[in-house]
């Protein structure tokens, strides 16, 4: 059974900051981070823009006459997100590294790709309640029922889940700033059958985690003070600023003058 602790909530920027009228929730339980809404009109269809975080996105694109669902795993750069059709748009965000998955689907499926699925993988008759209900809270609270049930009607973790679940929790709570000796030591078990248990689980390295997760990090720094560059990649876990700097761009598609430039612009 996941943990309920919040230790990150990752970021989309270009939803973010590129969408007008977005509306969020946050609730922090069963590996969920937050949920999201927003319209879609004809000037975003298929603009809008997805970058690392090493999350799960599930989105239900709400139609008048049909529900159409997506789901995401996490980008390995900036990379188009598919949003389907004009409407409405409401998204479940997980934790990075968290998300139970049907049977029918895994994670080599969903890394870097919009899998279109049948939201009812998730719940009985759940894409025609969701589409039915009000209001993004309504919604939230149907999506987590229904969510609770699939996951409590999950078997016991396995010996080899719970050496991933202990990975993901302190890559994480490290900010990404660990290193697979270290988590070889925490454990008593080699790095290379670290590296093996993690990506069999997740579909990337235990390496490229981390650097989405201290990329996410940085998003949020950005976000909420006016820090020197310097002392933000000292604070991030990066080796220098030009080190911050290069990886910013290649996730982000921009550089940090250009996303802060976008943030004063909202």
């Amino acid at each position: 059974m996941q943990k309920e602790n919040t230790i990150i909530n990752p970021c989309q920027p270009y939803v973010e900051l590129g969408v007008d009228d977005v509306s969020r929730l946050d609730m922090p339980k069963l590996g969920i981070s937050h949920f999201y809404e927003f319209f879609l009109g004809n000037k975003l269809l298929h603009e809008l823009k997805a970058v690392p975080d090493g999350s799960i996105d599930l989105l239900f694109n709400i139609g008048k006459s049909r529900v159409t669902t997506f789901i995401s795993g996490t980008v390995f750069g900036v990379k188009k997100w598919e949003l389907g059709d004009v409407g409405l748009c409401f998204g479940v965000r997980f934790q990075p590294g968290q998300g139970i998955l049907p049977r029918e689907l895994s994670m080599d499926m969903l890394v870097n790709d919009d899998l279109e699925i049948d939201g009812n993988l998730f719940g009985k008759n759940l894409t025609e309640r969701i589409a039915m209900a009000t209001d993004i809270k309504s919604r939230s609270m149907i999506f987590m029922e229904a969510y609770r049930d699939f996951v409590y009607g999950r078997p016991d973790l396995s010996d080899k889940e719970m050496i991933n679940e202990y990975l993901v929790n302190r890559i994480t709570r490290a900010n990404g700033h660990i290193s697979i000796n270290e988590l070889q030591e925490e454990t008593n078990y080699s790095a290379c059958y670290l590296r093996r248990v993690f990506k069999n689980y997740n579909s990337i390295s235990p390496k490229q985690f981390a650097r989405y997760i201290r990329f996410q990090t940085l998003l949020d720094k950005l976000n909420t003070n006016n820090t020197r560059y310097d002392e933000l990649a000292l604070d991030c876990g990066y080796f220098d600023e030009a080190h911050m700097m290069k990886e910013f761009k290649s996730y982000a598609g921009l550089t940090l003058e250009q996303y802060r430039k976008m943030q004063r612009r909202i």
